[in-house]
């Protein structure tokens, strides 16, 4: 079948630099490199940049990807970069690449540029009346949005992929953009090769999944997997490649000659991540469901997904807004000796009492013994008889407050610890913990009806001036009226006689969904299925997980994958904590006792 190959060098804001350099080298043939740059917060981050200077707003990392692809291009390359690294700024990201492809004396490029997500203002006006801004409540919460209105910093909507494809359409070798959801990156190159229309919804869902499975990078190709010990090179591990047909079937695989692996579990693993109810995974393509996938391991990290199911998708862009709630500050200390953990915990309580003592009120606060058991909550403590006697804790504190002043002063009561705390008290190298600007975030939705995007198209040509802005609205179009999956190879390290843990029948992932969590389990093999669906209850994990400060657990099956999704709510509300995106929630889970 007609098919298009598409491949994702960045999973976030800090990933390898280096990456998609590295990709085309392997695979210079490869139509379209995603490259994904905003988490929820991110934006927050970069206003406060645009504060200190108006020309920045925009991920700098992306114009030194740029800079390093220059002779690939050089040399006749046509892969096409898409990527959402624009921020607030993605004018000001397309003129610094315009400028840096220049100095490399890059062949003439089109670079366009897609803005229309920032509502802020949209939203602000309507948060600063109660009676009109009902519309914009807290998602998780339900709070109105005009109790933070006037601490609101950035609102962004999640656009999809329509004016993207009006920039492929146009002739772009780079689309910048501002925030768009993450799997509208790989949707929009598969509807511009296809040329699908709004209503092939099978066709639109699909390609989100594919989309899905390499929006986090390394992630589906070994990175982060629960038997990551017996992923081969994993210090050259590739980043993902789809390859997805006309029907939308994809197959994911990696770059020739690269560590990692690609097998059905590294694939399942990925599929349930960060993710809802799974009959309707909502993007602003479509919403999709993974009831009907299929994954076949066709081995040589080859693996085929198919059988996805599309529905129309929703009238509104989810909008992720930020506001400013306060100040942080955390610092940590290493102690190294007898009953280590012990006083590691005094040490933590001295600084929050001599704080508080001080007349300075504490927000939140956390005192964590990594080491001890502390990060995974308490829930899994350390099997070591020796640990009592002789022992090495990192003890973290941390605070919230509502003053900057009030965080500086914690920041202060750290360090004396160095001479007044136990022997054995070390690793202060780092010196007085630093204070940062707390960033809350808050997710809402906004009618599609008051967003409008526009693609504006520059050349790479010294001197040659922009081309006037390509205006896009989106508009909707009336919708119209097994098999099996293939164990991978891995080798196994667990016992497979009598499972005594979660661990020894299933592989899990966690993320985060605002302020709850996700944690996708698959079971190991097909035999392992019937005993994790009849066994693994939504009661059971609650009871296991309750530490955590649980406010409910929502459960939902995937047979088809031999899976089970569950969605903790209300896990991440205290932001203090090591973990505070719930990434370590499945590993804990694991050594649930069977």
């Amino acid at each position: 079948m007609n098919s298009v190959r598409i491949g994702n060098a960045q999973a976030f804001w800090g990933d390898r630099a280096d990456a998609a350099a590295e990709v085309l080298a392997r695979e210079p043939e490869l139509d379209y490199l995603t490259l994904d740059y905003l988490a929820e917060v991110s934006m927050s981050i970069l206003a406060l940049q645009r504060q200190r200077d108006p020309d920045a707003g925009y991920a700098r990392d992306f114009v030194e990807v740029v800079r390093s692809l220059a002779p690939y291009w050089a040399a006749g390359g046509r892969c096409r970069l898409i990527t959402n690294a624009g921020g607030l700024n993605p004018r000001g990201c397309a003129e610094a690449c315009r400028e840096a492809l220049r100095q490399a004396g890059c062949p003439p490029l089109r670079i366009a540029v897609v803005t229309g997500d920032d509502v802020l203002e949209t939203i602000r006006s309507a948060a600063a009346d109660p009676s009109s801004s009902a519309g914009f409540q807290n998602l998780d919460t339900g709070a109105a949005i005009s109790s933070i209105h006037d601490r609101l910093v950035t609102a962004n909507a999640y656009l999809g992929a329509e004016a993207i494809v009006e920039a492929l359409a146009e002739g772009a070798d780079i689309v910048i953009t501002g925030r768009v959801a993450d799997p509208s990156l790989t949707v929009a190159p598969a509807i511009h090769h296809f040329g699908w229309s709004d209503d092939a919804l099978d066709q639109l869902a699909g390609a989100t999944v594919a989309g899905h499975l390499i929006e986090c990078g390394t992630q589906v190709t070994g990175g982060i997997s629960t038997d990551w010990l017996d992923v081969p090179d994993a210090g050259n591990i590739g980043f993902p490649i789809v390859e997805v047909f006309e029907d939308a079937s994809c197959i994911v695989t990696k770059p020739r000659g690269t560590g990692g692996r690609v097998t059905s579990l590294t694939v399942k693993e990925q599929l349930v991540y960060e993710i809802g109810d799974p009959s309707n995974y909502l993007s602003p393509d479509v919403a999709v469901s993974f009831l009907s996938l299929r994954v076949e391991d066709l081995g040589d990290d080859q693996v085929r997904v198919s059988g996805a199911k599309g529905k129309w998708r929703p009238e509104t862009y989810k909008v992720s807004a930020t506001y400013q709630d306060g100040f942080s500050a955390a610092g940590a200390l290493t102690i190294i000796g007898r009953a280590a953990a012990e006083k590691a915990r005094r040490c933590g309580e001295m600084v929050l009492a001599r704080v508080r003592g001080a007349g300075v009120e504490l927000r939140d606060s956390a005192v964590e013994c990594l080491g001890a058991g502390d990060g995974a909550t308490g829930i899994v403590p350390l099997d070591n008889e020796a640990a009592d006697r002789f022992g090495e804790v990192v003890v973290r504190v941390a605070v919230e407050t509502e003053s900057r002043e009030a965080a500086e002063r914690f920041s202060r009561e750290l360090m004396p610890l160095i001479t007044a705390g136990p022997q054995g008290t070390t690793g202060y190298a780092e010196g007085r913990p630093r204070v940062h600007p707390v960033f809350r975030y808050w997710p809402c939705l906004v009618s599609r009806d008051v967003v409008t995007t526009h693609v504006e198209m520059l050349r790479t040509v010294d001197g040659t001036k922009a081309a006037a802005p390509i205006v896009h609205k989106p508009t909707r179009i009336a919708p119209s009226s097994s098999s099996r999956n293939v164990e991978s190879s891995e080798r196994r390290y667990v016992s497979r006689e009598q499972p005594r843990r979660l661990y020894d029948i299933a592989c899990a992932r966690s993320g985060d969904k605002g302020t709850s969590a996700n944690v996708g389990v698959i079971a190991r093999r097909d035999e392992d299925w019937t005993l994790l669906q009849t066994w693994l209850t939504a009661e059971r994990v609650a009871e296991f997980l309750a530490p955590l400060g649980i406010e409910s657990v929502e459960r939902f099956e995937l047979p088809n994958l031999h899976a089970v999704n569950f969605i903790l709510h209300g896990a991440l509300r205290r932001s203090l904590h090591t973990d505070a995106q719930g990434k370590a929630i499945g590993q804990i889970l694991l050594e649930m006792p069977l």
